[in-house]
């Protein structure tokens, strides 16, 4: 059955009540089934408190009662103990139906009951005062703990309660007492059976609850993977074109020409990287409220290179904007998710430097005990305590009444607190009027081999580039402003032509695309290559998705990831570092 149509049975079922303690034949079944299968999760504990109940009372009868009176109702006990082992070994059988559980399990109820009344009766019989209270036990646990159907416990227990009341009269034993004793039965067994009625009535509801509620809690998780699957798709559909735009923007602002074209040039490439962060933002903010869309993949790493490389990538919008960027950072190791850290402090940069209002911007790291505090600080216009309750909110932006999008689109912030969350960063807020802003956070210490930092300022861009993209636009945009930055470039559509052009000349870096057209995708292709030219080759993936698994990925493989679309500052800082590292170890060769 579908799920919408057993939403509608299960529906129109809750709307008839069952009064009469009976669903529609579908939910039955399944109701029966759902019922056998609390029998057998509790049968061990009810299986052993019947083993424990008998031989007590065994044990009991032969010390309270003379030995051929013990002696004589022994086999009854023993009857009711090898129907309670018999019965616990039967619905214990991983083929065993439904009905057949519900079935061995009443009648092993059954047995015990007449067991106890009729040995109540063979001691009365011999002249010694057995007491029923042990026939009371069994009612009292049946009704209470066996959780057997309304129907079934109540036949089972006025059965064996009629059969000691008539056993009683066949006996002809005192009326006066036998009357007691029946009266007795007649209150805990009506009592016992409103109990039993009210407990089903109870269960079947919260059953057809239990199941409306796996059926929406299916159909959400539905969506957010339909989501997921949109996102990703859009993520790389719209980034894909996107990239291309930004790196033919870069190409017009290199080219240079008269003014108004260098002009028109810096505008376009300014709008295109606006555009970038939008979606990216949009991108990231719908990732981080769908269950399950971003985890956090915490390791050992050192803080202060992905602090420098942040700053860089800023540093040109700062300048525009006449900022300071300072960073004050020890050298340190901090345990936490390097991607996922990187962009939440990327907004933070980037939300200073267009709603602060500061003339300058510094990137603090120190350590506190086992934690490295980090600290994103502006000497901008502040904030008051009414503006920092609502600077979290999604799409709200304090100094944008207008909705420009040129400042974004209110979602920086939002994106942080979401991160800090994932991350389990605890994150603060500091700011007055007028006194700036700063944002705190905790991380935890680690510790790592500290490494002397590379620095890439001023190096030209000379070596072989091997780059492998299967977009024509794309290719002919990455390939067209890394020979134009000086790079000789063998741009390749596929893996077998890739491979061809590694045979006639080996390169000093290889970068490929993630998602190609053919089987596999960009890390198993430079792993070919690097195979087919038998040694370590840089290499950098590029991807519209930069997610945690494909980040955790690419760390073993030493791949840098690069995310869509290419910021050109950023490109070529790793080209710079990776470039002059490679040609350096080919020369001392």
């Amino acid at each position: 059955m579908s799920a919408p149509a057993l939403e509608s049975l299960l529906l129109t079922q809750q709307r008839r009540g069952h009064r009469r303690l009976r669903f529609v034949a579908e939910l039955e079944q399944a109701f029966a089934a759902h019922r056998a299968q609390r029998i057998r999760r509790r049968l061990p504990l009810i299986a052993l408190t019947a083993v424990l109940f008998q031989l007590i009372y065994a044990l009991l009868d032969f010390l309270a009662m003379p030995l051929q009176v013990s002696l004589s109702v022994l086999p009854l006990r023993m009857l009711a103990l090898g129907a309670v082992v018999l019965a616990f070994f039967h619905c214990r059988r991983a083929h065993a139906t439904p009905g057949a559980v519900v079935g061995i399990y009443a009648l092993a109820y059954l047995l015990t009951g007449v067991s106890v009344a009729l040995i109540v009766h063979l001691s009365w019989h011999q002249g010694v005062a057995m007491p029923y209270d042990g026939l009371f036990l069994v009612l009292l646990f049946g009704y209470a703990l066996l959780g057997l159907s309304f129907r079934v416990i109540s036949l089972c227990s006025w059965g064996f309660c009629l059969l000691f009341v008539g056993a009683g009269v066949v006996l002809d034993e005192p009326g006066r007492e036998l009357a007691y004793q029946a009266l007795f039965l007649l209150c805990a067994n009506m009592i016992g059976t409103v109990g039993a009625y009210m407990q089903e009535h109870g269960q079947r509801g919260a059953w057809l609850n239990l199941r409306l509620l796996d059926l929406a809690r299916q159909r959400a998780e539905a969506d957010d993977a339909r989501k997921l699957r949109l996102l990703a798709a859009a993520s790389h559909d719209l980034r894909q074109p996107l990239n291309a735009m930004g790196l033919y923007a870069q190409h017009l602002v290199e080219q240079g020409g008269d003014a108004q074209t260098r002009s028109i040039s810096a505008r376009l490439a300014a709008s295109v990287e606006q555009l970038g962060r939008l979606l990216q933002s949009l991108l990231d903010y719908s990732r981080l409220t769908l269950p399950g869309g971003v985890q956090a993949r915490p390791h050992a790493f050192a803080l202060r290179p992905l602090l420098e490389r942040l700053l860089g990538e800023i540093a040109p919008e700062a300048q525009q904007q006449a900022v300071q960027l300072r960073l004050n950072s020890e050298a340190c190791a901090v345990r936490s998710d390097p991607l996922l850290l990187e962009r939440l402090l990327r907004n933070l940069l980037h939300n200073a430097l267009l709603h602060a209002g500061a003339a300058e911007l510094s990137l603090s790291a120190w350590r506190e005990g086992q934690h490295v505090v980090l600290a994103v600080a502006d000497d901008g216009r502040g904030l008051s305590e009414a503006e920092q309750a609502l600077v979290f909110e999604e799409f709200r932006q304090l100094d944008n009444p207008g909705r420009s999008t040129e400042r974004g689109l209110g979602l920086g912030l939002a994106i942080v607190r979401q991160l800090a969350e994932v991350l389990e960063h605890p994150l603060q807020l500091e700011s007055q009027p007028g006194a700036g802003t700063r944002f705190i956070l905790r991380l935890p210490l680690a510790e790592l081999a500290e490494q002397a930092p590379r620095s890439s300022s001023g190096l030209a861009l000379k070596g072989r580039i091997l780059l492998l993209e299967d977009d024509d636009t794309g290719r002919e945009a990455l390939s067209g402003l890394l020979r134009r930055w000086g790079c000789e470039v063998q741009a390749c559509a596929d893996l077998a032509e890739a491979l061809m052009a590694l045979q006639e000349q080996t390169p000093h870096l290889l970068i490929s695309d993630y998602r190609l057209a053919e089987q596999g995708d960009g890390l198993q292709a430079i792993e070919r290559l690097r195979e087919a030219a038998g040694q370590m080759l840089p290499a950098l993936l590029i991807s519209a998705d930069l997610s945690p698994e494909l980040h955790e990925r690419c760390l073993p493989a030493h791949v840098i990831p690069l995310g869509k679309p290419l910021l050109p500052a950023r490109l070529r800082q790793v080209l710079a570092t990776q470039l002059q590292v490679r040609t350096a170890a080919g020369a001392d060769s």
